[in-house]
């Protein structure tokens, strides 16, 4: 737990957004801020925020963890995820987390019930546990393949339809990533997890980098523009809705105008 923390604040720091102003007689040869900045603008010394990111200190206090957010410049998505990495457990049993019968079956209602629009359900890892006919169709391919094999994240990091299919390609696939780490902040050392960054990250650098640099960003409702098989582009707005609970996601697509 202490180590993924630091991992994080250690991540965040090298943000070269971070540096500051350049001065004129000085070069820098860190990207983003040093420990010392980082530890001078939260007001805790150097010492506690080396322990900090070297695992050494494992319960920072809200205070501490509320001014290291207002220094790295953290999102919301990226506070909570830092909150999450303070205050998780022992890690939770794979197990509890796997989706029973009856709620792929409450699933698959929802989807259904909500077609012709596309819509699937994901679970933690980005697997599609229940979608309509126009929800798989958006991911070229998906209808042939075994259910256990659909994986949203994988998908739009090593199939080249991807691109093609989502205009806005670069954007999706980062925010998949960034959803991936915050998804799973509880516990990044669960071996389904760590299996399929392992898989990620062989076969494509672009998401090593990304994970590597512990983005974190909850999915949330925007416009994008998909190509259709007939080559032209039309816009959906894709309202993400969290279940909680069970630990799932559902992405329903509509038309812009739909409220």
């Amino acid at each position: 737990m202490a180590h993924e923390l630091g991992d994080f604040l250690r991540a965040r720091r090298a943000d070269a957004t971070l540096e500051p102003p350049p001065a004129r007689t000085t070069r820098r040869r860190v990207t983003g801020l040093r420990r010392e900045e980082v530890a001078a603008a939260s007001g805790v010394s150097i010492d506690y925020y080396i322990r900090l990111e070297q695992g050494r200190e494992s319960n920072p206090s809200d205070t501490v963890l509320d001014a290291l957010a207002q220094t790295l410049r953290l999102t919301a998505d990226a506070t909570d995820h830092l909150y999450r990495l303070r205050n998780r457990g022992p890690s939770a049993l794979t197990s509890e987390r796997r989706v029973d019968d009856a709620v792929r079956d409450r699933m698959n209602a929802l989807v259904e019930a909500v077609s012709p629009h596309p819509a699937y359900v994901l679970d933690r890892l980005s697997y599609i546990v229940a979608s309509n006919a126009e929800g798989l169709t958006l991911y070229d391919g998906f209808a042939g393949m075994p259910p256990a094999q659909r994986n949203t994240c994988r998908y739009l990091m090593t199939d080249p339809r991807a691109r093609n299919t989502f205009v806005e390609w670069e954007e999706l696939a980062h925010g998949a990533v960034a959803h991936l780490r915050a998804a799973n902040a509880d516990d990044l050392q669960d071996p389904e997890l760590k299996g399929l960054v392992g898989e990620l990250s062989a076969t494509n650098s672009q998401f090593e980098t990304w994970w590597s640099g512990h983005i974190v960003e909850r999915r949330r409702t925007s416009v994008k523009h998909l190509r259709i098989h007939d080559g032209d582009v039309v816009a959906r707005r894709h309202e993400v809705l969290y279940l909680p609970e069970d630990g799932l996601r559902m992405t329903l697509w509509l038309d812009p105008e739909q409220h």
